[in-house]
């Protein structure tokens, strides 16, 4: 399923990109919570999401591999690196009903494989599905230096660079004070009435569309920093 746009956001099929958001979660919360982790898996309804805090813990290298494939500079980068990963997890997507009556639905390892292969192969192929939707550009990392945060870009226009408003507007802001140091030019021992004046000018106002960042509340609440909103309820993986 191709996305569509609705209220200016692209919405993406809820069941094939859950891979996706979890692993948006997994880089961002290196050294996770069990019960967060449980959570976050029972939130896109993955079966038997129950984790371990050594479970949790085991998940940290696959995290910095799923990581890689956000900081890709290209879409070629990030679908070789995906398509490595799709190896390295075992995945074999199977057709699987929970019950009579059930649909059918994709499992991406068995059950009885237990929760980190499961997580492995869920998280792989979810990304796969983001690049092969045509959606490979939008899998980023934030722009502002030292934050490290990765998002999906769920803008219209597919040009958001920051994984929230608050990194957005701290960049805006040290751009606009490094516009202001630069136009007062070198101080002098005469210019210290104008390095007052320029102190006392009011903020300016954020410039640039394409650098302010949508409230999106796709992903974990603050974006990247919280879980990402529940999905409809739909049979387990």
């Amino acid at each position: 399923m191709r996305p569509s746009c609705c209220n200016g956001l692209v919405q993406f099929n809820t069941y094939t990109w859950a891979g996706a958001y979890i692993a948006v979660w997994l880089v961002n919360h290196p050294s996770p919570d069990p019960s967060a982790l449980a959570q976050i898996l029972h939130d896109h309804d993955v079966h038997e999401p129950t984790a371990t805090t050594a479970e949790a813990w085991a998940l940290r290298p696959w995290a910095q591999q799923l990581r890689d494939i956000f900081e890709a500079g290209t879409v070629t980068g990030k679908a070789r690196l995906a398509d490595r990963l799709l190896v390295a997890s075992r995945c074999h997507p199977r057709l699987i009903s929970h019950g009579p009556g059930l649909p059918f639905h994709l499992h991406y390892a068995p059950i009885r494989a237990g929760l980190i292969p499961r997580v492995k192969a869920l998280t792989a192929a979810g990304l796969a599905h983001a690049i092969d939707d045509g959606a490979g550009s939008r899998l980023r990392a934030c722009a502002r230096a030292g934050c490290g945060s990765v998002f999906i870009d769920t803008s219209r226009n597919g040009r958001r660079h920051y994984c929230t408003v608050r990194c957005a507007n701290l960049v805006n802001v040290a751009n606009h004070r490094r516009r202001r140091r630069q136009a007062a030019g070198p101080l002098t021992s005469s210019g210290s009435a104008g390095q007052a004046a320029v102190a006392g000018l009011e903020p300016a106002s954020f410039r640039g569309d394409a650098d302010r960042v949508h409230p999106v509340a796709s992903l974990t609440t603050a974006a990247v920093h919280a879980e990402p909103r529940a999905r409809p309820a739909a049979a387990g993986r």
